[in-house]
């Protein structure tokens, strides 16, 4: 009999890493409904759009590929049967002018197939895909806040050298909070609030965002950042809310534990 841990060792035995600007693990059913089973680099919105570009060939053939270019980037897919019809997809993608070592992606894509139908443990294939695959991090961001509408810190992550911001990070989000609520106050309550890059400190931004009650603040220095840090900052709104929106935040209680973990998510992104 095979263990879940020596599936883990076969996978990540003689496997090289890879450098993309990002990867996907979904499952797929009859009915075309699709559910995320890891993410980096590409947001669960982009999953969606390009696989329902090809949806009828996934659900049609029991297995293949499908190579092609999707604006600016190359998109390579494996998809595989799994049970009752479902199909796991692979997705990586990448800009056009970087090149995809084709066979030695398709090589990973069945490692990991194989163990995720030998019930290999989510958290495992998270890990192995997390260190096989490499996406460029953002440079520039001096700190994170993720915060409830009312003004009540969830999730929060700043320079070390930059401890009083630290110190005074529960007053931040206050400042924050109130910002896009007098804001609303004179758009009609429009969800989304300020615009990115709306509160201007020189050198420095606030790029601001709120979708479902929650706000995402990021302070940026603005001589230092790269080209991938607003796609980032969708990446992680997205996340968050996967990951926290229905399980603590619609009934929260002041619990913040379950958050600390979010931060995995954001060394995933950003240099910070």
């Amino acid at each position: 009999m095979i263990t879940v841990n020596e599936n883990y060792q076969n996978l990540v035995e003689n496997t090289q890493i890879f450098q993309l600007r990002g990867f996907s693990i979904s499952e797929i059913n009859i009915e075309g409904n699709l559910e995320i089973i890891f993410q980096k680099g590409i947001g669960i919105t982009l999953t969606g759009r390009i696989i329902d570009i090809y949806k009828e060939e996934l659900l049609i053939k029991r297995q293949g590929y499908i190579r092609d270019i999707v604006g600016t980037l190359t998109v390579y897919m494996h998809f595989f049967e799994r049970e009752e019809e479902n199909k796991l997809i692979f997705m990586y993608i990448d800009n056009i002018e970087n090149p995809m070592k084709y066979t030695e992606l398709y090589q990973l894509s069945k490692r990991v197939y194989k163990c995720i139908i030998s019930n290999t443990s989510k958290t495992e294939i998270s890990k192995f895909c997390n260190k096989m695959i490499k996406i460029p991090k953002a440079q520039g961001i001096v700190g994170v806040f993720i915060i409830d509408k009312a003004g009540f810190l969830y999730y929060s992550k700043i320079r070390k050298n930059r401890p009083n911001m630290a110190n005074n990070n529960f007053q931040i989000a206050g400042f924050i909070s109130a910002i896009l609520i007098y804001s609303q106050d004179f758009i009609a309550g429009e969800e989304y609030g300020l615009k990115l890059e709306d509160i201007d400190l020189g050198d420095q931004h606030f790029y601001v965002k709120t979708k479902k009650g929650v706000i995402f603040a990021y302070l940026v220095d603005k001589t230092k950042c790269t080209e991938n840090i607003k796609r980032y900052m969708q990446l992680i709104m997205e996340e968050f809310l996967e990951k926290y929106y229905s399980s603590h935040i619609v009934e929260f209680k002041g619990d913040l534990a379950p958050f600390h973990s979010f931060e995995e998510v954001i060394d995933q992104y950003f240099e910070i």
